[in-house]
């Protein structure tokens, strides 16, 4: 019995936590473990819906791997910054957006473009640290939701093409001068080498409402098969391989909420789009 990763913090905890990958199997190996499942968690610092009917009985989903990510619902903002770094209004100075959300924007443009110099313009030097030790993310980001961060702060919520989740936290006051961007905290999307531990991530996106992150372990037609519809609270595992491929069966907790099998690509375990078709049992 192995427990299952995935468990995400919600936007704003103060701790970040890391998931802890299960082991890989070898041969024929039955797993199982428990799986505790959120709504939209955005929090742990790490490396590396849409209403539908409830999916038939029998239904399979197979699809080649690498289709991109679908955008987020339609209440959500593009990802388009107003100004970047590299932007003036004509004398050769740079300006600044002047709300939250086009101001966290430009600062994560300046993030995915891997510059520095880019994101000092943006971002106090702790968080400018903060941004680099993620590495260089996807740059297709859609904001989520901005509110209220305390006194004189606001904190929004981004999401981009793979289901990274990020937070940044930003001073009113500097907002369209530099160096608005306070605080930031992030949640990459991490890839197992286990095929338990990776249809478990799945599972926990799909908890988390984030399709995003299942299109990037699946495809869009296997994340389409999921999206809007309950997930369960839990679910328990059982991995046995044949050859290259594994057969990952998922039990939802509590005992009726689901039951699914999944095919796994075993040399794609630890990458994107290991998961290749999924059946509602």
């Amino acid at each position: 019995m192995t427990a299952s990763p995935l468990r995400h913090a919600a936007p704003g905890d103060d701790v970040a936590r890391t998931h802890n990958p299960v082991r890989p199997y070898r041969s024929a190996v039955a797993v199982a473990g428990v799986l505790v499942l959120a709504l939209l968690g955005t929090a742990a610092c790490g490396k590396k819906g849409e209403p539908q009917a409830s999916a038939s009985a029998n239904t399979v989903i197979t699809d080649s791997p690498g289709t991109s990510a679908s955008a987020l619902p339609s209440g959500s903002a593009a990802a388009t910054p107003s100004a970047t770094g590299g932007s003036g209004n004509g004398s050769g100075t740079p300006t600044f957006p002047k709300t939250a959300k086009d101001y966290g924007l430009a600062a994560l443009a300046a993030w995915a473009s891997g510059s520095k110099s880019k994101l000092d313009l943006y971002a106090v030097q702790a968080a400018v640290s903060q941004f680099m030790g993620h590495g260089k993310p996807n740059s297709q980001w859609t904001t989520l939701n901005c509110s209220a961060a305390g006194s004189g702060r606001t904190a929004c919520d981004y999401r981009n093409a793979h289901g990274d989740d990020t937070r940044l936290t930003m001073e009113d006051t500097q907002l369209g001068h530099p160096t608005a961007v306070v605080d930031v905290f992030v949640n990459r999307t991490q890839y197992p080498a286990d095929a338990a531990g990776y249809v478990g991530y799945f599972m926990a996106a799909w908890g988390d409402g984030n399709k995003q992150r299942m299109t990037r372990f699946s495809s869009s037609s296997i994340a389409n098969m999921f999206t809007g519809k309950t997930p369960p609270t839990g679910s328990q595992t059982e991995a046995t391989q044949n050859g290259s491929s594994w057969t990952v069966k998922v039990t939802g907790l509590p005992l009726g909420s689901g039951n699914w099998t999944f095919t796994v690509d075993g040399g794609k375990l630890g990458g994107g789009n290991a998961i290749t078709a999924a059946k509602v049992d």
